[in-house]
């Protein structure tokens, strides 16, 4: 992208700094005004939305940080918009509604969101986007999730930047179209106002803006804000090392077969340019795992903007210096019409995570400590989806989406732990919703939600562990259910010898008869502590049936690992086994920590068991100028007392130093792309 500078001595760059806050706090109260306006616990409790502000071209000038990822989209939403309706059909009060992943680049159908353009004294001089899920749009899959679709048009209801509100009042045949498709349609319509509501708070902020600062200063700040921005962005890749890195994971199951399908990508740093190349992806399949190409960026911009350039704002500016490269028909960059409605949580997040180890990588590599303090190592990044679909105490059928989805474990760092619970890494904001609130609005009662140890990887600054969770139908006849989890089978990698996360899945427990053991005063706390049949899920399952007394069990991988885990203050582990972060088991396979039968750190056996495993590390086979083991993952993950899933087709490949038995280096390795 070219370098576009204003050279702007008259201006301070304290009051650009301040004008910039105040477009930033516009967006974050339109989330305010979200929050408080839906019904939904989607928005209100775990923050599934965002919101954004651009100019009148369609360029970034504040972006919220509640979901990162959808950078694209909403860029691409604005942009689509002035392509295809005339001027002359834009005015003042106008709103339209966008939810196509093809043409307004939207993450899946049941993502909405709304576009309204930002007048001031008749002249259009900006735009804001609000957007969020709703529980349901149409289509064959209740919820919006569609495993078993084949192409597109099995999904969702899609509306392609449509006037929903013209100049003010609703457009009733948008409005009875969207009513008539959708399986909950007094929920979702709330939310659509929600949104609107949003834009109207934006509108009325932006004209006091522009009140205090006049249009001739609001065009200038916005301006010079974008150029300081590529400048600091500019700055910043300077202190990486020049060169070309190249990295590849695997999205998994696309509903229909189990398959591996690449998402691979080429970083290049020249001087103060990066580009991400994802050309070389695999094929669109027939599947809904398939993202667009707005989506893309913000994914692969979500660890740039989290790790490389944390300390700076999100505007066009920040976008210059940096390319996302696709190419049509990948998994990458969709084309009609091949399914996409869980594409962001699938490719999507692998996107995220192999850009998570590039930057690893090369920040490590970096002659600045503010950078190499914050490498960090890819996250779990799966959001564990299951939908039950079951009439409530009144007879009324509504999709249930658990948003404890979210609650997978986060990335070490080269500084500290990953954040246990820690969510996606595309979405900073998001949070687990109230337990009593999805009681409240839905037929379900929850058994225990608790850490499930061991999920995160082990090393010196270990993956954050995920969550674990059971519940059962209540006040329901019960009804069916479908899940679909993005990290089932290939873990999350660690950095710096840091050990993978752990991969995530479900299990369905058919006659668990958990309303006969609570009808007698009992409350399980364990799969152990259920009768049934305990079935373990593969990553997309679709119509299962989910009677009264049936338990659905979710665990939640961890994220990946930073450094040795010998390395680790022996303390430290203690605490965690403590704490159930970290079995005893693992303390001991894993750390080297000998903990004794009262839980108390032995300091002396831990001493030995540590050098064994460093002895044991130098019989490795010599590959090189390091010594190298490999191992099956499902296998070895198994011994650091973690979940196995079942993962032929990953190895894990250890590198020690052939003198000290250092730990230098984890691979997660594919032996077979399908």
């Amino acid at each position: 992208m070219s370098t576009q500078t204003h050279h702007d001595t008259d201006v301070d760059p304290v009051t650009v700094e301040i004008f910039s806050k105040a477009l930033d706090n516009i967006t974050g109260e339109m989330g305010l005004v979200m929050m408080r306006a839906s019904g939904s616990p989607v928005i209100a409790e775990a923050v599934d939305f965002s919101t954004f502000m651009a100019d009148a071209d369609g360029d970034i000038i504040s972006y919220s940080g509640y979901i990162t990822m959808y950078l694209g989209t909403a860029r691409q939403a604005v942009r689509h918009v002035l392509q295809t309706v005339p001027r002359e059909d834009i005015h003042p009060g106008d709103m339209f509604i966008c939810n196509d992943p093809f043409t307004t680049g939207n993450a899946h159908q049941v993502d909405v969101g709304v576009v309204r353009p930002l007048f001031y004294r008749d002249e259009l001089v900006a735009w804001c986007w609000a957007e969020a899920h709703v529980s349901d749009f149409g289509g064959v899959a209740p919820g919006g999730f569609a495993p078993m679709a084949t192409e597109t048009y099995g999904e969702a209801l899609r509306l392609p930047g449509v006037k929903i509100v013209d100049r003010g009042e609703l457009v009733d045949d948008i409005w009875r179209i969207i009513e008539t498709n959708i399986r909950v349609p007094n929920l979702v319509l709330s939310d659509i106002r929600c949104f609107i509501a949003a834009c109207n708070r934006c509108d009325d902020r932006l004209r006091d803006l522009l009140d205090r600062y006049g249009i001739e200063d609001f065009r200038r700040y916005i301006a010079i804000a974008k150029d300081l921005a590529e400048q600091a962005v500019r700055h910043r890749i300077r202190a990486l090392p020049n060169g070309v890195y190249e990295a590849e994971d695997f999205v998994e199951h696309n509903g229909h077969t189990n398959g591996l399908h690449r998402v691979h990508c080429r970083m290049t740093v020249d001087d103060e340019h990066m580009t991400f190349d994802f050309s070389r992806s695999a094929p669109q399949t027939d599947g809904f795992v398939n993202v667009s190409a707005p989506m893309t960026l913000g994914c692969a911009m979500t660890p740039v903007l989290a790790s490389l350039l944390c300390d700076l704002p999100i505007n066009q500016g920040t976008l210059r210096p940096i390319d996302v490269i696709t190419k049509p028909g990948t998994v990458c960059d969709v084309q009609m019409p091949a399914p996409v409605s869980s594409g962001h949580m699938e490719t999507g997040l692998r996107v995220c995570k192999v850009v998570t180890r590039l930057l690893a990588e090369v920040q490590s590599a970096s002659d600045d400590p503010f950078v190499r303090d914050h490498v960090m190592a890819p996250w779990q990044d799966s959001w564990n989806g299951v939908i039950f679909y079951a009439p409530d105490e009144n007879g009324q059928l509504a999709p249930f989406l658990d948003m404890h989805g979210g609650g997978s474990g986060a990335g070490a760092q080269a500084v500290a732990d990953g954040m246990d619970v820690g969510g996606a890494l595309a979405q900073p904001q998001n949070s687990v919703p109230d337990i009593e609130i999805n009681e409240l609005g839905f037929p379900v009662l929850y058994l225990w939600r608790k850490l499930n140890t061991n999920s995160g990887g082990p090393s010196k600054y270990r993956g954050g562990d995920g969550v674990d969770l059971a519940w059962t139908p209540w006040y329901t006849p019960g009804g069916q259910t479908h899940v679909f989890g993005a990290c089932w089978q290939v873990p999350p990698s660690g950095t710096a010898g840091g050990y993978p996360g752990s991969t995530s899945g479900f299990h369905l427990v058919s006659g668990a008869g958990a309303d006969k053991v609570l009808a007698s005063g009992q409350i399980p706390g364990h799969l152990d502590e259920l009768d049934g049949d305990l079935q373990a899920l593969e990553g997309k399952q679709f119509g299962l049936v989910c009677s009264p007394g049936d338990v659905v069990h979710l665990h939640a991988g961890g994220g990946g690992a930073y450094g040795d885990p010998l390395d680790r203050d022996p303390k430290l582990v203690a605490s965690d086994v403590a704490a159930g972060i970290t079995s005893a088991a693992a303390a001991h396979a894993a750390y080297g920590v000998v903990i004794d039968n009262e839980g108390q750190l032995d300091e002396e056996a831990t001493a030995a068991r540590r050098q064994a495993i460093r002895d044991e590390r130098l019989t490795w086979p010599l590959e090189g100028d390091v010594r190298v083991r490999r191992t099956q993952a499902a296998a070895r993950l198994a011994e650091f007392d973690q979940w196995a899933q079942p993962m032929e087709q990953v190895q894990l490949v250890e590198q020690a130093d052939p003198e000290t038995g250092a730990l230098l280096r984890v691979d997660v390795q594919v032996l077979q792309e399908t």
